[in-house]
């Protein structure tokens, strides 16, 4: 059986270059595009002259992704492979997936969810509520415990708890919360300079407390001077999809494909 060693980021970083400058001219066939690896847990490669292929642990699965000038001879060699129990990977593309899905089926994988991405490049403009609720430091591990139960872990990225903390420092997570004090909706936005990140939003007050939720996400948005954002939408959700589209957001024909094994 062929294992992937463990390596370092600028490791991983050094033999990904090496691969680009070994096969210039060449056409890659690749699903990562410098996602970031310094936090990452177990990272670990396979190389070779044609290909790079990585893996490291998220949660109780593992992620993978691939750089390769030949998947012939990448998916021969990651047929011998020795894989963790759960392993889930994205193909992004505005393209028919149709090459990805024959690669990845003969690796074992199976289409799992399928995303479109939305964006908004004019954010919609609210009065700034004083009574908006952020989260607080303390509601932390609360929030990242309700965000696996709401989410699929699987296809949602749901981020790490010390990511989750720097943003709710930040101001960047609100919540609300039923009579009793339990948080019964979130929205969560990483901005970066006037750009969102629209990340999670849920609410089980039905429609009514999504609408107050969200006009304190405009509102603290316009407070903070962000003019663009953008999130994805899971195809099983056009309600949710026609919500976002009601208040500006457009697909922008971008979509991730999310398979596991």
């Amino acid at each position: 059986m062929t294992s992937l060693s463990p390596v370092t980021p600028a490791v991983l970083n050094s033999a990904l270059d090496g691969l680009k400058r070994r096969n210039t001219g060449q056409k890659a066939f690749a699903n990562y595009f410098l996602q970031r690896l310094d936090e990452v847990a177990n990272l670990r490669m396979l190389e070779s002259e044609r290909s790079v292929c990585f893996l490291h642990d998220e949660w109780d699965f593992a992620r993978f992704y691939f750089h390769t000038f030949d998947t012939a001879e990448l998916g021969q060699t990651l047929q011998q492979a020795s894989w963790p129990p759960i392993v889930v990977t994205d193909w992004i593309s505005k393209v028919d997936p149709a090459f990805a899905d024959q690669f990845l089926a003969q690796l074992g994988f199976h289409l799992h969810a399928t995303y479109d991405r939305i964006v908004c490049k004019s954010i919609r403009r609210e009065r700034p509520n004083v009574h908006i609720c952020l989260a607080s430091d303390g509601e932390c591990d609360t929030i990242h415990a309700l965000l696996f139960r709401v989410f699929d872990k699987y296809a949602d990225h749901i981020i790490p708890v010390e990511e989750l903390g720097r943003l709710i420092a930040d101001k960047l997570v609100l919540v609300s919360h039923d009579p009793q004090g339990s948080i019964d909706g979130l929205v969560v936005f990483p901005v970066s300079g006037q750009n969102c990140n629209f990340n999670f939003l849920f609410s089980s007050r039905g429609a009514l407390g999504l609408a107050h939720l969200l006009g304190n996400f405009y509102g603290v948005l316009t407070e903070r001077g962000v003019q663009a954002g953008f999130s994805w939408v899971r195809r099983t959700r056009p309600m949710v999809l026609k919500l976002h589209e009601s208040f500006g957001w457009k697909k922008d024909g971008l979509v991730d494909y999310i398979y596991l094994r």
